[in-house]
């Protein structure tokens, strides 16, 4: 009996022993578990700033004004007064072409209208005596034009064999040498002013509303990494290119410094609208599912999902509406798994930040 006692006793004890060992092991795993389930996050504050509304595109430099310098008359390139590179003033004698062949074309075209000329004289004076008729007079008098005509074409023939600059730049290209023969209407050299650039955008016309004359456009540039320019919408296309869906835009950069080139290439963003003094948070903080947005902030030691809208969007920012302040601290990383009401644990260690720590 007693032997069955302690026996009873004894299970009894163990029994109880283990169900106590297995409780404290549940319990730790528990803590373990809850311990586990803070999901390191990375935070920042919402920043109430000015955001604008912006469009990308790239473009290469042209020059408003240039001018193909050309002869308008056939010969050897006598002298030439220009070098690529060279700066140019409007009128400056760049080149000139042998004239010798003009000049005597004009000394004839003259000597033929002095003739004309003094037998002209001669018949009106006999016409005023009735010495001869008037049709006389009136044929003489056509010969005289034509003459005068004559004269005046080969004095342009020769004036055109000096070569001009039609407008003030720098020379771009060369492409003749002295001694070369021209012909007539031949491009000799190329002018660009390099003070009045442009860059031409063909816009989507999805923008067209969004485009007005005077607006501001930057513009960067791969050689000059550390400078930004600007520049302002000159001319707006009347007409949409049925083919590609754009409209062309004109933007009008000036460039007194001569820092650009021609030809350059630039990355171009134009200024359509700017929101003042909106809350805005980086665009990667914002979660897009079943056809709302969403960002996680913080309160309590756990993230809160709250539903936003968007507005414009510059750059790496993006405009944010919603049950939100500046004073709202989001997660920026690590929320791609979170659920709402998750416990965290804010693991960048800025001043603008609260760590919180799970317990």
């Amino acid at each position: 009996m007693h032997k069955n006692t302690k026996s009873t006793l004894l299970s009894a004890l163990l029994i109880s022993t283990l169900i106590s060992g297995c409780s404290d092991s549940n319990a730790k795993e528990e803590d373990i578990k809850e311990k586990e389930f803070a999901v390191p996050v990375v935070t920042t504050l919402i920043k109430q700033q000015p955001i604008s509304s912006t469009y990308h595109s790239t473009a290469t430099l042209e020059s408003r004004i240039d001018a193909q310098v050309i002869s308008r008359v056939t010969g050897i390139v006598e002298h030439l007064n220009a070098e690529e590179g060279d700066y140019v003033k409007k009128g400056q004698l760049l080149a000139k072409i042998d004239s010798r062949r003009y000049q005597l074309s004009l000394n004839k075209a003259q000597a033929e209208l002095d003739s004309i000329n003094q037998e002209y004289n001669r018949l009106k004076k006999l016409q005023a005596r009735s010495l001869v008729s008037r049709d006389q007079v009136d044929k003489l008098s056509y010969s005289r034009q034509s003459a005068t005509a004559a004269r005046d074409l080969a004095a342009l023939d020769l004036e055109d064999s000096l070569i001009k600059a039609p407008i003030s730049g720098f020379i771009s290209k060369k492409m003749v040498k002295q001694g070369h023969f021209s012909q007539s209407y031949q491009q000799l050299l190329h002018i660009v002013n390099q003070v009045d650039l442009q860059a031409v955008l063909y816009v989507p016309e999805a923008q067209l509303a969004n485009v007005k004359l005077n607006q501001v456009a930057s513009l960067s540039f791969s050689a000059l990494p550390a400078q930004a320019f600007t520049a302002h919408v000159r001319s707006i296309a009347p007409l949409i290119d049925h083919k590609s869906g754009t409209f062309k835009v004109i933007l009008s950069l000036n460039n007194e410094q001569s820092l650009l080139k021609p030809g350059m290439f630039a990355q171009i963003s134009v200024v359509f609208d700017t929101h003042q003094d909106s809350l805005t948070v980086p665009s990667d903080a914002i979660i897009r599912r079943d056809g709302q947005q969403y960002v996680f902030i913080v309160k309590d030691k756990k993230a809160h999902e709250v539903i936003i809208k968007t507005g414009y969007t510059q750059e790496t920012l993006t405009e944010v509406m919603g049950d939100i302040s500046s004073s709202s601290e989001i997660v920026i990383q690590g929320h791609r798994n979170l659920k709402d009401d998750a416990l965290i644990e804010v693991i960048n260690k800025t001043p603008s930040n609260t760590v919180a720590k799970a317990y």
